[in-house]
Order: C-alpha cells, then sequence, then structure tokens
C-alpha cells in the first residue's frame, strides 16, 4: 500500500512539473517582451555619411567624429524637416539627422529619424 501511495506521488510531481514547464517558458517569453518594450530609444545627432538601402545600414557621423552604425526597416519613420515623410533611399550623404535609435543586442536599430538635407540638394 506504501508503495502505492508512492508511486502516485511520484505521478503526481512529474505532471505537475511537466505540465509547468510551457507555462513557464511562456511567462519568460512575456517578460522578454515587456522588458524590449520598456527599453527607452537613444538619440543622436550628426550627418549620414554612408547609407545603404540594399543592406538597411547607415553610419551616422557625429559632431565629436563618432561613428555609430546604424540599422533601419520598413517601420523606421524619416521625416525630412519640411514636415514630409520620405523614405530612407532619398537622405542623401551629408545630410544632417536626429535619429531615435534602441539597441537590441548588438545592433541599433533607428525607429525615428529626422534629417535637413545637405546643401545642394
Amino acid at each position: 500500500m506504501k508503495r502505492n501511495w508512492l508511486l502516485l506521488a511520484a505521478l503526481s510531481i512529474s505532471l505537475s512539473l511537466v505540465l509547468s514547464f510551457p507555462l513557464t517558458a511562456q511567462e519568460q517569453k512575456k517578460e522578454e517582451k515587456k522588458a524590449e518594450e520598456k527599453a527607452k530609444a537613444e538619440k543622436a545627432k550628426g550627418d549620414v555619411g554612408l547609407l545603404d538601402t540594399e543592406k538597411n545600414y547607415m553610419i551616422l557621423v557625429t559632431k565629436e567624429g563618432k561613428l555609430i552604425t546604424l540599422d533601419f526597416d520598413q517601420k523606421t519613420k524619416v521625416t525630412q524637416l519640411e514636415e514630409k515623410d520620405v523614405k530612407m533611399g532619398e537622405v542623401g550623404l551629408g545630410s544632417s539627422a536626429d535619429v531615435e535609435y534602441m539597441t537590441k543586442g548588438e545592433q541599433k536599430v533607428v525607429t525615428k529619424m529626422e534629417f535637413r538635407a545637405a546643401k545642394g540638394e
């Protein structure tokens, strides 16, 4: 009788562990998503030094001469300071830009960019 009781207790514990693991994984994913949403956007100002619309990245040169490599995607909002939305490909080299980006792992992804076209454009 004790043996049956121990077997039943062991099965109950095993079953509860098996059922709780998927819930734990879902909770971890939700926490990671919340942490990502809470991440504050950083800002940078400088001139567009390189813009690659095929590989979806750009290099911003700050006033201090620092180079910041930034990725962008279709969700990136780009506004020319004449208050009209433009595509990333319309940004000319040497344009003065204010960039808002979020760091995701090793990547810095542009979420918003405002720019003034370089003189002569």
